[in-house]
């Protein structure tokens, strides 16, 4: 009799824990934001990669565009706002997601109406990506997701060869424009086995007289825009003829995120 009731009371106590798990799992789901909405670029990414797209009430104008977007083919068909009140209300999000800079009425509509915001700075180097996708992925309740995302981001960040080399590399954008030390594109040269060719920490310009005065060992060009401008002309000015070079996608080095990564595998393989 005392075996029956024992297993009787194994059988209830499984039981309950079966049902247990389906409620929490059930009061988590209800707690997942699931009107999800992005106001920046950068941000696009990590949400179209950490919550599922029935989720992503809309993402920012640039998001399904190629030529800044890392994740533009992700993006596709899914609604877009520009960070202004008569777009962004009416979607009725339950949390945004906000970059440093822009949309200053919206956000603050938004935390006046009890809406959750998360802030998204310039990430600087792998750890603020990382960092951001943590935060992202906390704010929608996919912490697990986020951090399947963040180990395999970590994995092949540890995964690229560098090659034993004193070597100088400028990231060179339209009109000149360049990232110098302490910036995204440091920590891929950097990450890469690269040396940052920029004088400066920041960002700045290199006109085209001091970067011949002082040639890199490797050019790598920037180009956002489908076709040249003229802003972009000096990219292929006759006097860099033979200048080694290497043209990487403007979308992986315009946010920090997995993209990032693509830029470093590439490099290293020069």
């Amino acid at each position: 009799m005392s075996s029956l009731l024992t297993r009787r009371s194994i059988a209830v106590w499984s039981l309950f824990r079966v049902l247990l798990a389906l409620l929490v799992g059930m009061a988590e789901a209800e707690a997942k934001p699931a009107r999800v909405v992005s106001l920046n670029l950068c941000a696009d990414q990590f949400v179209l990669a950490l919550a599922d797209r029935a989720r992503i009430a809309a993402l920012s104008p640039l998001a399904a565009d190629p030529s800044l977007s890392a994740e533009a083919e992700a993006a596709r068909g899914l609604p877009t706002v520009r960070p202004v009140l008569e777009e962004v209300l009416p979607r009725k999000p339950d949390l945004a997601i906000a970059g440093a800079w822009g949309g200053t009425a919206v956000v603050s509509a938004l935390k006046a109406r009890g809406v959750p915001v998360v802030h998204l700075g310039l990430a600087a180097d792998f750890a603020d990506i990382a960092a951001q996708a943590r935060a992202v992925a906390a704010a929608l309740g996919e912490v697990e997701r986020g951090e399947h995302l963040v180990q395999e981001m970590l994995a092949r960040l540890a995964a690229v060869p560098r090659a034993e080399r004193d070597a100088r590399a400028l990231v060179w954008e339209a009109r000149g424009f360049t990232a110098g030390r302490g910036t995204l594109a440091d920590a891929v040269l950097r990450a890469a086995g690269w040396r940052n060719a920029a004088p400066f920490s920041g960002y700045g310009t290199v006109p085209l007289e001091r970067l011949l005065a002082a040639p890199p060992d490797l050019l790598v060009v920037l180009a956002a825009t489908p076709s040249p401008s003229l802003s972009e002309a000096l990219l292929n000015h006759p006097a860099l003829t033979g200048l080694p070079r290497l043209a990487l996608p403007a979308a992986w080095l315009a946010c920090g995120g997995p993209a990032s990564l693509r830029a470093v595998e590439l490099l290293a393989a020069r």
